[in-house]
């Protein structure tokens, strides 16, 4: 069965609006991340390829609504992820980051990332294969667009959430294998437990522990690593573990 951008656009957009609304307390639009603010802060990668000046005031529910002009609209997608990142509640911080889960569960299997996140670096020897793949390829990445070859393949994969916001996720979870161990990775994660649903088994993000700062990080233009008051956070779905056995 096709995995459907569009179905899960809807079925994060059900989940998160069925939580409280509450009123934006503060958006912020830097050249690489948005942040929305109420009682919890959102995160996405402003997948629009530039900083600009969002709306002020309205509600979560309010930018929610932009989740389906998903690959369409960068702004507007980029605050509804980070407004259901805002409304969705995180799980307990975690010991364990993204990376950490990529070379345990991937040693010696065929690996492959969506993305190139800055652990890609320190990674591949453990593997039986690696690949790394990039919409703006760095030296020793593949074009995203050889995805139709790669992910087949894969035994373990990293998404970068931003997918989600740039409108590829329902793509390039249907490239993955059935029996694929599947993360869901970086700033750009939404809590939503219906992404287990549609093939992922863990959702690696964050939660932010001190908005004033990560506000001021993201307005500033930082990139995500260089930001403060922010803790890893992995959720994973209850038969993970069985997957990769």
């Amino acid at each position: 069965m096709r995995t459907s951008q569009s179905d899960i656009v809807a079925a994060v957009r059900q989940e998160a609006a069925a939580r409280p609304d509450e009123a934006v307390g503060r958006v912020v639009a830097g050249a690489l991340l948005v942040g929305v603010y109420a009682t919890r802060m959102g995160l996405c990668t402003n997948v629009a390829g530039e900083a600009f000046a969002p709306a002020s005031g309205g509600t979560l529910h309010g930018l929610l609504s932009g989740l389906d002009v998903t690959g369409l609209d960068g702004r507007t997608a980029s605050l509804a992820v980070a407004a259901a990142g805002a409304l969705l509640p995180p799980p307990p911080v975690s010991a364990k980051k993204a990376q950490d889960l990529v070379l345990e569960r991937g040693r010696g299997r065929r690996v492959a990332v969506v993305g190139h996140f800055p652990f890609v670096e320190k990674m591949g020897p453990a593997f039986a294969s690696f690949s790394v793949l990039e919409r703006a390829p760095r030296p020793g990445d593949l074009p995203a667009a050889q995805a139709e070859a790669v992910l087949p393949e894969a035994q373990v994969v990293a998404i970068t959430a931003s997918a989600l916001a740039n409108g590829s996720l329902g793509g390039l979870l249907d490239l993955c294998a059935p029996g694929a161990f599947v993360l869901l990775v970086g700033p750009s994660v939404p809590f939503a437990g219906c992404l287990f649903d549609f093939g992922v088994d863990v959702l690696c993000g964050n939660v932010v522990t001190d908005a004033p700062a990560v506000l001021d990080g993201v307005a500033r233009g930082h990139a995500y690593r260089a930001l403060h008051g922010l803790s890893a956070v992995c959720a994973v779905r209850d038969d993970f573990v069985k997957k990769i056995r």
